[in-house]
């Protein structure tokens, strides 16, 4: 279908649209000399199924203030998803046929399935993932890059901790099967067969998971919760001294406080200068000054709150010289950015550009997000 056939489609869809960091309302996109076109699609109402993108955001408003005269100038136009994953395929394609978007942010949870990704090719636009989704690359190079490890890459680093715990032989999965659980919990059972593991996997609902954690959780030393866990926080503040938690890249520390004293049980991956002990540890002077700014703002940063604020850094940075959205993709796709969560290289074979030895896991101290010691 190409995009004119997309544009009937979209006649029947509505748009709600918020918090625009720069520009003002408009019933339809505008071209502006030397600018570029931004939606960002997050998850800022609706039911709770994943996690909030106010933290994400808060860093584009924070990239926008500091940005406000810069060149390229950079429009961004912020669009609820309200919690529906399958809105995310009609919000892009409203987005590169209706507003004329030069990119595309998604920091939502998606299912980076078929559809989505044929979605994301028919937008002809390069679209930034701020969440996990699995490595993105085709043949040709295609228009997504992913600027979040990859189900895969973090299920290896999670086998790996658990490896080095002294843990990883009795392994239990949990997982809710919702759209953002299914794939981690497919990643950690490929993993856990390489290294000749079979996990055992308890697939709960909301009305069953107490039942079915609450017993398990007290003879297993190791449990890897897929997906955002909101919904194995009531059934894991039951685990016994001793126990490790392992919590999805999609959770951070407010999550986890909410486990109270099971929170120092509790680990998950995020950036490692995010969750530096110090400000002034952070590595860069542009990582503190985005933490100290943020912090002042919001409260301590999260990791996908860095991802966002990185995403408008990268696209700003590939627009330097025209903003075409194949001449974005192409440089996007032949450089390397150094961001606030990490640095990422990204190529046409290889679209998760997340540098791994950023990576790190994470606990919760002083009500922050912390680097784990083992």
């Amino acid at each position: 279908m190409g995009l004119r056939g997309l544009a009937v489609a979209l006649a029947l869809v509505s748009a709600c649209s918020v918090g625009r960091p720069t520009g003002s309302p408009a019933p339809t996109a505008t071209r502006e000399p030397e600018a570029l076109n931004v939606t960002v699609l997050l998850d800022l109402s609706g039911p709770l199924r994943g996690p909030s993108g106010a933290p994400q955001r808060d860093a584009l408003q924070l990239w926008a203030d500091q940005h406000s005269s810069g060149s390229p100038r950079l429009r961004t136009r912020i669009v609820d998803l309200a919690g529906s994953s399958p809105r995310a395929v009609l919000e892009l394609r409203r987005a590169a046929v209706d507003e004329r978007a030069d990119a595309v942010i998604v920091g939502a949870p998606v299912d980076y399935d078929e559809t989505f990704a044929a979605a994301v090719q028919l937008a002809q636009v390069p679209v930034l993932f701020t969440l996990p989704i699995r490595e993105p690359a085709t043949a040709t190079g295609g228009w997504a890059f992913a600027l979040a490890p990859t189900p895969a890459q973090l299920a290896r680093a999670t086998v790996d901790d658990a490896a080095a715990r002294g843990v990883l032989g009795a392994s239990l999965i949990v997982s809710d099967e919702s759209g953002s659980a299914i794939p981690e919990r497919s990643a950690l059972v490929a993993e856990l067969a390489k290294r000749g593991v079979t996990g055992s996997v308890v697939k709960v609902t909301a009305a069953d998971v107490a039942a079915k954690l609450r017993p398990t959780l007290a003879a297993t030393p190791s449990v890897a919760f897929a997906g955002w866990p909101r919904a194995y926080i009531d059934a894991a503040r039951g685990a016994p001294t001793g126990t490790f938690l392992y919590f999805s890249y999609l959770c951070d520390a407010a999550d986890i406080g909410e486990l109270r004293d099971a929170a120092a049980l509790a680990t998950w991956p995020g950036s490692r200068w995010i969750a530096a002990p110090t400000i002034s540890s952070a590595a860069t002077p542009a990582r503190a000054a985005f933490m100290q700014s943020y912090t002042e703002r919001a409260g301590p940063p999260t990791t996908h709150a860095a991802s966002a604020f990185d995403a408008l850094t990268l696209l700003a940075t590939a627009a330097e010289g025209g903003g075409d959205p194949a001449r974005l993709r192409d440089r996007l796709q032949a450089g390397t950015f150094h961001g606030v969560a990490t640095t990422y290289s990204f190529s046409a074979s290889r679209r998760a550009g997340f540098a791994l030895e950023d990576l790190a896991f994470l606990r919760y101290t002083g009500g922050r997000a912390a680097p784990a010691v083992r």
